[in-house]
């Protein structure tokens, strides 16, 4: 029996999680030992991150599961392009909507909308996967942190109401993990983007229940993100849809 297109065999897995995400792990390792066996051109590999990433970016319900099977695949799916890994042509894809964020940000709702699906996607990307660093010391990817503080940005500096509750969602997704990678750098961000926030709200047009969720994140981080004292973001981020 002849095997269906990549394209099918791809769509069909990713529908499957999206309907059935608690059959999630198993699922994933023959997917990706399928993959193995049929994703052995740039062309191919390129397909595969396209339908994941078109996935991720437009279903809502997808995207955690998404991010979780992009992390699986870039751990786990030893195939090599000329464009490099996995995880570098996912990047590279990832990168594609990022540098036009300003334009995206200041665009009609169907682009903001679009732009939107993109950052909550590298928000929930950032938090299960993992590389080994330097002295192979496991750590999220610096440059999804950098890109995520730049799309903050890029949202606050444009602040009609759907982009400002975008920023509120990733801040409440992403915000502890942030804060904790911030913070072992030396880095301010974090004072940053709240001081960025307070005044948005004392000076920004804007809806009233916008305002109000402004000032909640605000008050949420100012009590640890609602954490204990002893729970970290990467003891919180395990609790997801994180696969070894």
């Amino acid at each position: 029996e002849d095997e269906p297109p990549l394209s099918v065999f791809v769509g069909d897995f990713l529908d499957h999680l999206t309907e059935q995400p608690g059959s999630c792990e198993t699922d994933m390792e023959q997917f990706a030992e399928t993959l193995s066996g049929r994703v052995t051109t740039d062309e191919a590999l390129q397909e595969l991150v396209d339908l994941i990433y078109q996935q991720a970016t437009s279903v809502p319900k997808f995207r955690c599961r998404g991010a979780c099977l992009c992390a699986y695949l870039s751990r786990h799916l030893t195939i090599r392009s000329q464009r490099g890994s996995f995880y570098d042509v996912l990047l590279q894809r990832c990168q594609a909507d990022y540098w036009p964020r300003d334009q995206a940000a200041k665009g009609d709702k169907a682009a903001r909308k679009r732009f939107h699906g993109c950052v909550f996607f590298l928000g929930e990307l950032y938090l299960p996967l993992e590389i080994k660093g330097e002295n192979r010391q496991v750590r999220r990817p610096v440059v999804i942190q950098v890109w995520l503080r730049v799309l903050l940005e890029a949202l606050l500096s444009h602040p009609v109401d759907d982009n400002l509750i975008c920023a509120v969602k990733l801040m409440k997704l992403t915000g502890p993990a942030l804060e904790d990678a911030w913070k072992a750098q030396g880095m301010r961000d974090m004072e940053e983007v709240i001081q960025r926030i307070e005044d948005i709200t004392l000076h920004a047009p804007g809806s009233v229940g916008v305002r109000q969720m402004l000032l909640k994140l605000v008050e949420l981080r100012s009590r640890n993100w609602g954490r204990g004292p002893v729970t970290s973001a990467s003891e919180r981020s395990s609790t997801r849809c994180f696969y070894d």
